[in-house]
């Protein structure tokens, strides 16, 4: 029988092909190609994240480290990574209770998504990656985040930061060619919103 574990990878592929559906014209624009990438990949995607989350939290010994950053900036990103595991276990767990077969199917899925009732932590993880993509775009003006993340520079491999490393890095040059945020952030967000609401409002689960 599947592990929680197993499901919550399995969830995490389906909302990461999700994603990827449901925002497809924006990824397809050459200014969000990479931006929409790390979103689908790094914040949503099939992987397991544990250490990387670890060494976010252990972030704030190391951020002396990098030149005008402090750690108001980053405190967001630590709070989505936290809020996006809780939730994604949550609704694994309910994947368990019901013996869905591990290749669910939507319904399946929004079923377990409604039980686990946690509404309004899913709007505060949108406002989150809101906060967090707003965010993005000052810090990854020179002189600030880029040359921190260069390899030779701060949370090198030696103090064990090399998976928040990454991620911030991939964020970073992922923000690069993104010269309208404002239109990617809002239209997402509000599709998500619009979802949401659709699956709570859903009155009979199949």
């Amino acid at each position: 029988m599947p592990s929680q574990h197993d499901y919550k990878f399995a969830l995490q592929v389906f909302q990461s092909h999700r994603l990827r559906r449901d925002h497809a014209d924006l990824a397809a624009e050459e200014q969000y190609r990479a931006l929409g990438e790390f979103v689908f990949e790094e914040l949503y995607g099939p992987h397991d994240f544990s250490a990387r989350d670890d060494q976010a939290r252990r972030l704030h010994q190391f951020i002396h480290l990098i030149p005008g950053v402090g750690l108001h900036d980053i405190q967001q990103v630590f709070e989505l990574l936290e809020i996006s595991n809780k939730l994604d276990e949550s609704v694994a767990a309910w994947l368990v209770a019901l013996d869905a077969p591990i290749d669910f199917d939507v319904s399946c899925y929004e079923r377990a998504y409604r039980l686990a009732d946690n509404y309004e932590e899913r709007v505060k993880q949108l406002d989150l990656v809101r906060a967090v993509l707003y965010n993005a775009r000052p810090l990854a003006r020179p002189p600030r985040l880029g040359p921190a993340l260069r390899p030779t520079q701060s949370l090198p491999p030696a103090a064990g930061m090399t998976g928040i490393h990454r991620f911030l890095q991939l964020g970073y040059q992922a923000i690069q060619p993104v010269s309208d945020i404002h239109r990617f952030v809002e239209t997402v967000s509000l599709r998500e919103q619009d979802r949401l609401d659709r699956i709570y409002q859903a009155r009979s689960c199949p």
